[in-house]
């Protein structure tokens, strides 16, 4: 996962974690929830792999950005791996 594009390395930890789904199941503006069905252990298992390779994430940051705007998607959490310029 590590050196690939934020949202790559997202979809890859997703499936990692739900092997059941396939990176063409997942999708920038799929729910992590509703879409993909990821339940709060598949969150924390998720949030385990991302800050393997992106030390600086904070899921608790993403869960407040994402309950505040009710966006809990692909493309919302690789937006916080994105490197702040």
């Amino acid at each position: 996962m590590s050196g690939a594009p934020p949202a790559q390395a997202v979809i890859d930890a997703i499936v990692a974690v739900k092997p059941a789904l396939r990176p063409g199941d997942v999708h920038p503006d799929a729910s992590l929830t509703r879409d993909l069905g990821l339940d709060s252990l598949d969150l924390v298992q998720l949030a385990a792999r991302i800050t393997a390779a992106y030390p600086d994430f904070e899921l608790r940051a993403w869960l407040t950005e994402a309950m505040a705007s009710e966006v809990d998607s692909v493309h919302s959490m690789a937006r916080m791996l994105e490197p702040v310029p």
